[in-house]
């Protein structure tokens, strides 16, 4: 089994840009917020708080996932269907919104 990815390395450069860009428009920001709500709700119910563990186990889950919806082999992946009017799918909406919550919660600065 492989380490997880470090919460550091999710919330920079790609990320960050897609948070950046999310930001700008007050429509995906809505959208951002409402994601990083539904994160917070789904660790509280799962009995886990937003901490670095928890976050850094939620994006080690979604990166996996996404590996398996995108294989990489032509014609082997899912489609990735644009959400919420914003152009992303939802891995990205949700990738992005965990960051936020790390970034929220102070655990990355």
């Amino acid at each position: 089994m492989c380490e997880p990815v470090p919460l550091e390395t999710w919330v920079t450069g790609p990320v960050r840009d897609t948070i950046a860009g999310m930001r700008a428009d007050p429509w995906h920001s809505a959208v951002l917020d409402h994601h990083r709500d539904e994160i917070r709700t789904e660790l509280r119910k799962a009995g886990a708080s937003p901490d670095r563990a928890a976050l850094t186990l939620y994006l080690h889950v979604l990166g996996h996932a996404l590996d398996y919806v995108g294989t990489g082999v032509p014609g082997d992946a899912l489609p990735l269907t644009p959400v919420h009017g914003t152009g992303m799918d939802w891995f990205t909406i949700r990738i992005a919104a965990a960051c936020q919550l790390a970034l929220d919660e102070g655990i990355i600065t």
